[in-house]
């Protein structure tokens, strides 16, 4: 039987000194790297001597993105491996079911699944489900032979709030003959990111897509919400940012100012953000002579 090498399922990728290795590039990089473009709200000018902030801000803002594209990535590389394999080609649970349950082991919380064409699936841990996935917006996505990377859901399974990550399963005909894929649950890796950032006191982050659906954030209670629906000072930041790449937004929610730097990633297509409560930090200013 096949089994999973550490290079795929092993998480090695994420770990120890390879994870260090990645966020002192990364800081590197963004210390050397242009700021980010600073934008207006209300036709109030953003803080611009907030220096403190944007370097601290640049720093997290590319760790954010790295490790939430990387750990997706990671389980998307695992699943395609795997849907190369004799035992996936098969199309045959007893077969597939003992791969799964090692990538499962070895990746970010999750509920990993094998579907067939008809959109029913069995998962790791549950068996057959009484659900079908063929009604899901990025079922046919799959079944046209293309992976899928960070579609929000509400699992059916759970019920919980994730992130499908997908690949599908070619026969030697070429037919896609099934699916792997698993549902990442969205507040366990939000905390895993908090943790591993290491987030300062009144430090925040965030990602959503562009729907948009908040998908990661610092506050499990607003994940999976739409952003346009919240107040309108939220809606107004979210649609400056849904109009650029990058930048830096100014709003208030829940009677706190948020100071936010965000970037799109062409990884997943989320926009990831960073940011303050309160006011940033601001550069002191020169000593009088």
């Amino acid at each position: 039987m096949h089994r999973l090498g550490a290079s795929h399922a092993g998480g090695s990728m994420l770990d120890g000194n390879w994870r260090r290795w990645c966020l002192q590039l990364l800081a590197a990089a963004a210390l050397a790297g242009n700021p980010l473009p600073v934008a207006a709200e209300d036709g109030q000018p953003a803080a611009q001597n907030a220096s403190p902030f944007l370097v601290r801000g640049e720093i997290a803002l590319s760790s954010l993105q790295a490790l939430g594209d990387g750990h997706l990535r990671k389980m998307g590389d695992a699943l395609q491996m795997l849907a190369e394999t004799p035992e996936a080609r098969s199309a045959s649970w007893e077969r597939i079911r003992p791969l799964l349950e090692t990538l499962a082991e070895r990746n970010v919380d999750a509920l990993v699944w094998f579907a067939r064409p008809d959109g029913s699936y069995r998962a790791v841990g549950g068996g057959k489900e009484p659900g079908n996935l063929a009604s899901r917006p990025y079922f046919p996505t799959l079944l046209q032979g293309k992976p899928v990377l960070g579609a929000l859901v509400v699992s059916k399974a759970t019920g919980k709030s994730s992130a499908i990550v997908a690949s599908p399963i070619r026969g030697a005909d070429g037919r896609v003959v099934g699916v792997l894929g698993s549902s990442i649950y969205l507040d366990r890796l939000s905390a895993r990111l908090k943790q591993e950032m290491g987030l300062g006191s009144g430090e925040i982050f965030y990602s959503f897509d562009k729907a948009p659906i908040i998908a990661l954030n610092w506050d499990p209670a607003l994940i999976l919400l739409d952003p346009l629906k919240l107040e309108p000072a939220v809606t107004r930041a979210f649609e400056e940012m849904l109009g650029r790449t990058e930048g830096v937004v100014r709003y208030e929610f829940r009677d706190t100012v948020r100071t936010v730097l965000y970037r799109r990633s062409p990884v997943t297509g989320w926009w990831y953000a960073f940011g303050v409560l309160g006011e940033p930090e601001k550069k002191a200013a020169p000593a009088p002579r």
